[in-house]
Parts: C-alpha cells; sequence; structure tokens
C-alpha cells in the first residue's frame, strides 16, 4: 500500500516540502570587450581575488536579510556582517566530520556547521550558507578591463552577487522558482555526487573603481545532503579587446521606455548587419546561445562615407545583466554589457551639459575631460541608469574624430543615452546618423531651423514621461503641436514631466542676452507651463544656473529663498536647470548673474555633473564637481543641491484605492477526498517482477493572481517499508494527466519506473505546472500509479510516503 502524505498550505507565499532536483548551471561568462585597442593581459593583475581572500560567513539558519525589504542587502556594500564568522576558501563539511573528507581533490580549509542543530539525533542541514568578501580594482585596471573571470567549485548550488548584482546562477532553478521572500534560506542546488567546477564573468559594467564587495549564497540540495562544499578559486581580469575592425562608435540611446535599448554604429562595409542580445549568464566562455536575440539592423551610408546601422533591443527583463554586439559572423564587434534595474519605483539619472568635443581646440583633452566625467559620476553612483546630455556633443558637426571620443566612455555602449541637438550638432547628418532616436518626428520644428538633423522626441522612463525638442528651430508653433499631442496622449499616465532643450532661456552667461535667446525667452514659458512640465534641462551657456520656480515667464513666488535647498510647485511653476561643461572643452563666465530669474548660479572654471533622483514624491537634482577646484572643492564636492516637489494641480482631484493581498489572488491547492491512503492492491506475479497499479487522490490547483506567475506541483517518494524489510521507491512510476482543465494547465512528463531505468519518483517529478502568463482560474491533476517490483523482495504489506511540493 502507498501513502499519500501531502503538506499542503494556501497562500500567495510558497508551499515547500523538501525536495530533491537536478539543476543546470547558469552563469555568466565569457569576454566582453570595448570598441577601442587596450592594454595587453600582461599589464594587468593576474587575480584580483585569490585563495587567500579572507570571507566572512554565515553558517546559523537565518536570513541575512530578515527584517529588509531589500532581499539583497546582505550582498552589498555597507551590511554589517561583523557577527559573522571568518575563514578562507576552500568551505565544506561531510556527515558532521570534524575533518571532512569530500575525496583528494576537493580538500577543506574552513569546516561549516552543517546541521541546524548537531546535537539532535535525526539531523537537519543548514539549508543555506552566506559568505562575504571583498576585493580592489584600480582606476586604471578598470579603464583596461571588459570584466573579470571566475572559476568556482562548489556543491549542491550557488549564487554569485557583486556589488548587489547577481552575476552567476550555479544549479539555482529552484531559487529563481521561489518567491524573492524565501530565496535566501531554502534547499535547492543539483545534488551531485561531486562538487562542480564552473566559470563565469563579471562584466565591467558591474564594477567600480576602488572597493567591490563579492556574496555568494550556498544551497543545500536537501535536507539530508552529505556534504557541503565551497571554493572560490580565482577572479581575474579580462583585457579588451579590439573587436572587428569594421565595426566603430557604438552608442546605446534609451528606448520608448525602460525595457528597450536603441542601438547605433558605424561600419566599414555596406553588409546586412544585426545586432545580438543575450541575457550574460546564459554566456559560455564568451559565445552566444544558439538562441540569442537576433535584431536586423537598417541604415545606409553616411556623411563620413561609412555606413550607419540601427537596432532596437526590446522586451527586456528587469534586473538583469546583458551582453550584446552588433556586426554579422566573422565581423562582430566586441562584445559590451548593461544591466536593467527594477521597472517601477525610484531611479537615478546623469545629467550632463555640452560636451563640445574639440572647442578647447585639442580633442584628446577633451576626450579625457569627458572620459573622466563619465567615470566620477558612475563610480559614485553605480545605479544611476540613464545619461541625458543637454547637447552640443561635438564641436564640428562632421567631425568623425569628434564623435569618436564622445563614443569613447564605456558608459556609452552600457548606460541608455539621451543626446539633445545643439547648435554645433546641426550642419550635418551625423547627429542621427551616430543616434537611434525614439519616437522622433524629424518634420517637428523643421520649417524655420536651417537644421540638416532636426526632431522632437519623447520617450517613458519608469513613470516620467521625458520630451526633447530641437530648439536650434524658433518655430513654435510646429514645437507647441508635438509637446501637447505628446503631453495628451502620454501625459496622464507620468508622474513627473521632463523638458529638454540645448539653448537655455534662463542662463546668466555669454549667451543670455543673445537675440534668439530673447526671443526664445519670450515664446517657450507660458506653454511650458501650461502643459505641466515639473523640470526643464538645459544647456548652451557652459555656466551653471538653478532658476526660481517660474510660471508663464514671470517669478512664480515673489518670497521664495535664494538657493532654498526645496522648493515645491504649484500648477504651472517650473524649475529650469542650465548644466556647465562636462567635459572641460569650454566655459562661459557671468553676463548677469544677477538675473531676476536666477536663485542659483556657479562658475569656477572646472568640470560639473548633474545625478537627477526621481521618486514619487519628489526630484532632486544634485551638481557635482568631477574635477577638483582645490583642496576645499575636491571631486564630488557638492556645486548645488535643490529637491523639487509638486502641489496637486488646481483642478484635479488625487485619488487613491488601495488593494488588499489575499483572496481573489492566491495559489492554493489541495487533496480531493478525505482518504489520504492509496491503496495498489496486491501485486500480481509478472513473471520477472512483481506488479501493481492504482492512482493518486486528484490535487485541486487554483491561481486567481494577477500576471499569471507560474507555478508547479511536484512529487517525490521514499522507500517502501514494512517492519524491518524495504524496497526502494525508485521502482515506483507514475502517468500524470490533467483531470478537469483549467488556468492553463499542463500534465508533467511520464516517469517509469526504476526497476526498467532510471531512479523512478525517488527523483523530485512534476505532475503539473502552470507556464507563465498563464490565465487564472482552477485545474485538477492526477496521476495514474504503476509499481514494478523485483520478484526477490520479501512479502509483506508495504507503505511509503509520497511528498508534494507546490512552487510558485
Amino acid at each position: 500500500m502507498l501513502e499519500n502524505t501531502p503538506r499542503t498550505r494556501s497562500g500567495r507565499r510558497t508551499t515547500r516540502a523538501a525536495i530533491a532536483a537536478l539543476g543546470v548551471a547558469s552563469v555568466i561568462a565569457g569576454s566582453f570587450a570595448a570598441t577601442t585597442v587596450a592594454a595587453t593581459a600582461a599589464d594587468l593583475p593576474a587575480t584580483v581575488l585569490d585563495t587567500t581572500a579572507t570571507w566572512k560567513y554565515s553558517e546559523n539558519n537565518t536570513d541575512p536579510a530578515a527584517g529588509n525589504p531589500d532581499r539583497l542587502v546582505w550582498t552589498k556594500a555597507g551590511f554589517d556582517d561583523s557577527a559573522w564568522k571568518s575563514g578562507t576558501t576552500a568551505f565544506g563539511a561531510k556527515n558532521g566530520a570534524a575533518t571532512p573528507n569530500l575525496g583528494a581533490n576537493f580538500p577543506v580549509s574552513t569546516v561549516l556547521n552543517q546541521y541546524i542543530d548537531p546535537t539532535a539525533t535525526s539531523k537537519v542541514d543548514v539549508p543555506t550558507f552566506h559568505f562575504r568578501s571583498s576585493f580592489s580594482v584600480s582606476a586604471d585596471t578598470l579603464s583596461q578591463i571588459s570584466g573579470l573571470a571566475g572559476s568556482v567549485r562548489y556543491d549542491d548550488g550557488a549564487q554569485i552577487f557583486v556589488n548587489g548584482v547577481k552575476v552567476a546562477g550555479l544549479s539555482d532553478e529552484r531559487v529563481e522558482a521561489a518567491p524573492e521572500a524565501q530565496r535566501n534560506l531554502m534547499y535547492a542546488g543539483s545534488g551531485a555526487s561531486d562538487p562542480i567546477t564552473s566559470t563565469y564573468t563579471v562584466p565591467a559594467s558591474v564594477l567600480t573603481a576602488g572597493v567591490n564587495t563579492i556574496a555568494v549564497a550556498l544551497y543545500q540540495d536537501r535536507a539530508t545532503s552529505s556534504d557541503i562544499f565551497l571554493d572560490m578559486q580565482k577572479l581575474a581580469p579580462v583585457a579588451k579587446t579590439s573587436g572587428a575592425a569594421s565595426i566603430s562608435d557604438i552608442i546605446m540611446n534609451v528606448g520608448a521606455d525602460e525595457s528597450a535599448r536603441n542601438l547605433a554604429w558605424y561600419s566599414s562595409t555596406d553588409t546586412a548587419q544585426v545586432a545580438q542580445v543575450a541575457p550574460s549568464s546564459r554566456l559560455v566562455d564568451g559565445a552566444f546561445p544558439s538562441d540569442a536575440t537576433t535584431v536586423a539592423a537598417t541604415g545606409g551610408v553616411t556623411t563620413s562615407g561609412e555606413f550607419s546601422r540601427k537596432a532596437t533591443l526590446s522586451g527586456l527583463a528587469e534586473n538583469t545583466a546583458y551582453s550584446y554586439r552588433v556586426g554579422t559572423e566573422g565581423a562582430w564587434s566586441a562584445t559590451q554589457s548593461f544591466v536593467t534595474r527594477s521597472f517601477d519605483g525610484d531611479f537615478e539619472f546623469f545629467f550632463v551639459g555640452d560636451p563640445q568635443i574639440g572647442a578647447s581646440g585639442n580633442v584628446a583633452n577633451d576626450r579625457a575631460g569627458w572620459v573622466d566625467t563619465m567615470n566620477v559620476a558612475s563610480q559614485a553612483y553605480p545605479d544611476a541608469e540613464m545619461i541625458f546630455s543637454a547637447g552640443d556633443q561635438v564641436d564640428h558637426a562632421a567631425n568623425e574624430t569628434e564623435f569618436e571620443a564622445f563614443h569613447a566612455p564605456d558608459q556609452m555602449r552600457s548606460l541608455p543615452v539621451a543626446v539633445t541637438n545643439g547648435n554645433h550638432d546641426v550642419g550635418s547628418k551625423a547627429y542621427l546618423q551616430h543616434n537611434n532616436i525614439t519616437n522622433l518626428d524629424e518634420t517637428s520644428g523643421a520649417a524655420a531651423s536651417g537644421s540638416s538633423s532636426g526632431g522632437d522626441y519623447w520617450f517613458f522612463y519608469k513613470d516620467v514621461l521625458f520630451v526633447n525638442i530641437n530648439s536650434n528651430s524658433r518655430d513654435y508653433a510646429s514645437h507647441n503641436a508635438f509637446m501637447e499631442k505628446v503631453v495628451a496622449e502620454q501625459g496622464a499616465k507620468a508622474k513627473w514631466k521632463v523638458l529638454g532643450f540645448h539653448h537655455s532661456i534662463y542662463s546668466v552667461a555669454a549667451h543670455q542676452n543673445d537675440n534668439d535667446i530673447k526671443d526664445r525667452r519670450a515664446n517657450m514659458p507660458a506653454k511650458i507651463s501650461e502643459l505641466g512640465f515639473d523640470l526643464v534641462l538645459q544647456g548652451h551657456d557652459h555656466n551653471y544656473t538653478r532658476s526660481y520656480l517660474v510660471k508663464n515667464g514671470e517669478l512664480a513666488d515673489k518670497t521664495e529663498v535664494k538657493g532654498a535647498s526645496e522648493v515645491t510647485a504649484a500648477e504651472g511653476e517650473v524649475l529650469y536647470v542650465t548644466a556647465n561643461s562636462a567635459s572641460g572643452s569650454k566655459y562661459y563666465q557671468f553676463d548677469d548673474r544677477n538675473a531676476w530669474y536666477a536663485s542659483v548660479t556657479n562658475q569656477e572654471n572646472v568640470r560639473n555633473y548633474s545625478v537627477v533622483d526621481v521618486t514619487d514624491g519628489s526630484l532632486k537634482i544634485t551638481t557635482l564637481r568631477s574635477q577638483a577646484n582645490g583642496t576645499s572643492a575636491p571631486v564630488n564636492s557638492i556645486v548645488d543641491e535643490v529637491t523639487l516637489k509638486s502641489e496637486a494641480k488646481a483642478g484635479e482631484q488625487q485619488l487613491q484605492v488601495t488593494v488588499p493581498e489575499g483572496a481573489p489572488g492566491e495559489f492554493s491547492w489541495n487533496i480531493d477526498g478525505t482518504n489520504g491512503l492509496v491503496d495498489l492492491g496486491t501485486a500480481v506475479d509478472s513473471g520477472d517482477s512483481f506488479t501493481a497499479s492504482g492512482a493518486i487522490n486528484p490535487i485541486r490547483v487554483t491561481d486567481t493572481r494577477r500576471g499569471g506567475p507560474q507555478w508547479s506541483v511536484s512529487a517525490q517518494v521514499g522507500d517502501f517499508t514494512s517492519g524491518d524489510e524495504s524496497f526502494s521507491g525508485k521502482y515506483l512510476g507514475w502517468t500524470p494527466r490533467v483531470i478537469e482543465e483549467g488556468a492553463g494547465t499542463i500534465a508533467g512528463a511520464p516517469v517509469t519506473s526504476g526497476f526498467d531505468s532510471g531512479n523512478g519518483l525517488t527523483d523530485s517529478s512534476t505532475l503539473g505546472y502552470g507556464p507563465a502568463a498563464h490565465l487564472r482560474g482552477s485545474a485538477k491533476l492526477g496521476a495514474d500509479l504503476f509499481l514494478k517490483i523485483p520478484v526477490d523482495v520479501t512479502d509483506g504489506t508495504y507503505k511509503a510516503t509520497l511528498t508534494l511540493t507546490a512552487l510558485s
């Protein structure tokens, strides 16, 4: 007889019992390179983390992030691990022995506490061990490498994080299938007999110059696993390579929203080309998987006699490291990488003014200053998600040497860039040939512009509507029509509206009283206020200015304090910010810094950048020095900081509703019927074996959650016992079936009796599952059981426990 003992629990969280499952290592591996020739590997350290490194570790069966909404807080810098133990690799345990013996090839330096309670009669393994260490990468090394190549040996499963970003998943399928809140403390892994050796790569985009934090979650595959092992062997720098000679000027522009990236590049030959992208965890030894996403490129001949190519990467997943390359077989670019973040919630982005490479007369110096600013910014704000340029990317619109220098920072290929059309970007088609601009209307503003690379565009990023207009044109009717249409169609979805254009109308330097600026200042502000823009980002004057709140071209509040650290805007009140130079190529001095609209002004002839911190309740603009101005104003000292808040708009009513957790929005399952015993009857003599059959009690599964997240129900059987006699549960097989259809439920694959082959149901086997995005509803699952045992099994009445597990 077969005793069916389920472990059931209804609700939104996972219903889980201890199970064993085979996993496949999924790691980030491969080479990551930029588009310029870099130093050879001989110039780089052999490794930044070796076997002598000290690791802090936790083995006390606790979740290190308990009580913190950020599940990965323990993988980041600043986490307090002072109470953790210290040791060096390799870490391991075997059956609780004081001197673990996992074989001559797997010596243990630091013995782990294997059991939750080592004194218990029936010992239960600690499900997950947690490790933290750090390593340093100098700014010089970081500039020369495309990433770090790691090697690790583990048993049974692991996830590796660098600076809070997952860079390797090793037999971690069960972890990824579990609810986020359970992933730090659970059983998972492959249950292989010997530790597995895997390689992985940490993309350069994850690293920061200076100290980096590495963390590992090491999983036991089940509560009764005999051993555990972790050997972090090396983390070696990988030098950049030149890539294919035919590919140059790769830039990643913003996509239509946070799930897309627009790529543009130049080719020396007119050949059909593509962009290829895959999660970095899918690359093995630098090779893209066969099912990598491939997007055909468009484009044509450029004004410089090269060939422009453009492609859009869409449908990207959040919180994922990606690798991409462009070109064609035999002529690929070097591999590039980027990381997506959460698709909702708070975020930061960079705002930079007028790189204008070449304006100083020395392209090399301008390039160096521009690269340094982007490195300083990304090292200080590694989680920033976008770069917004105020225009004048180059000094001469048709100068390819200047464009090449503008594209030099690695961030041009790892962060989405929103470019603005400046007055030095027109006079050539190169601006549009070098950029792949989303939602572009090339006709808007063209009538009176005289520009050969005009157009207005817009995009969304995390509930912020960004509109960018080509202010080279003073065809205000055309611009206004474009903005009105975009705001009418998209504005209701936006928590904030940000407008960008190049020619600052509220600056205090050399262009302040130019006739064309006066004309814009007279004609643009009323429409900007009318359409409800909150923040306007500008360039052109190479001198930092933050305005008072302005409404319809006038001071909104005469009592606003000069240089206030916080301002609250009523309807139609707008904050205007003009950026200084991000490259140091050109600075303008003050014309009239006491203009009525000027709340904060600054010109120190040092490079600046701004970071904009976006939350539901505020926009915080912090402007910093990327170049020191003496000892009193070092790199990353603050020039100005202001938080913009907004009153509820007049004529609007804010509505709020709280949607509770719970039904209807649950995943639940239970066993139909009250009989917990499944009787397979008396086995029949079939010659070389005894056979019996039956069916499990049906399982009712109901899933009414939003979005239809995937779920599965699986089972695993133990040994059949009768007094002191027993035989293996592997002799039991089954054929799952869907008895009542619903919720997109799919039956699992049949499992044969281990009498014929395999391990039968002693391996965790799927009874049924619901794929991602399935419909809501209910279904009933069943399975026909088949037992085939050797004839030499001692007679008697045997029982076994079938453990059912639901994961969602």
